[in-house]
């Protein structure tokens, strides 16, 4: 872990994106207190419990003229620092109290089409590389702030 890599937004919603901005959340087995989906088909199993996308990669997309923002893609926690490519199925976050492990990619539904200025939400599809957000299981429930660390656990631990 290197000093920067934080918990640089967190966020939940009633349904639907985007997810609005919270200071703090309570982790559960089943994900963020508060937070639910719109379609339980697609969302919100428990290997869905939480998901995580790169605070870098937004910027690198808000920069291209897109009007993304943390939250809007459906992500309940937003970090920065971490090498992303290497926040892959597998690996495992010590996220402020919160311990979990990334279970798959978060592919991405027309729901986010409105946050790309050409509608092309499968541009963060992870067959482009590392843009996808990620999907994580809760291992250990626990709190989460704004600013806590984040460390990505060695594959072997």
């Amino acid at each position: 872990m290197c000093s920067s890599d934080l918990v640089a937004a967190l966020h939940v919603s009633d349904g639907g994106v985007p997810k609005l901005a919270r200071d703090h959340l309570e982790i559960g087995w089943s994900g963020a207190r508060g937070d639910r989906q719109n379609s339980r088909r697609h969302h919100g199993a428990p290997f869905q419990a939480l998901c995580l996308w790169s605070g870098e990669l937004i910027d690198v997309l808000a920069a291209d003229g897109h009007p993304i923002a943390p939250g809007r893609a459906g992500e309940n926690v937003t970090v920065r620092g971490l090498p992303w490519d290497e926040v892959r199925p597998g690996v495992r976050l010590r996220i402020g109290s919160v311990r979990c492990e990334v279970s798959s990619y978060a592919v991405p539904c027309r729901h986010l089409a409105q946050w790309f200025s050409d509608g092309r939400f499968d541009r963060i599809h992870h067959s482009n590389g590392a843009l996808s957000r990620v999907y994580a299981t809760v291992l250990e429930p626990g709190e989460l702030s704004a600013g806590d660390d984040v460390l990505l656990e060695p594959l072997d631990a």
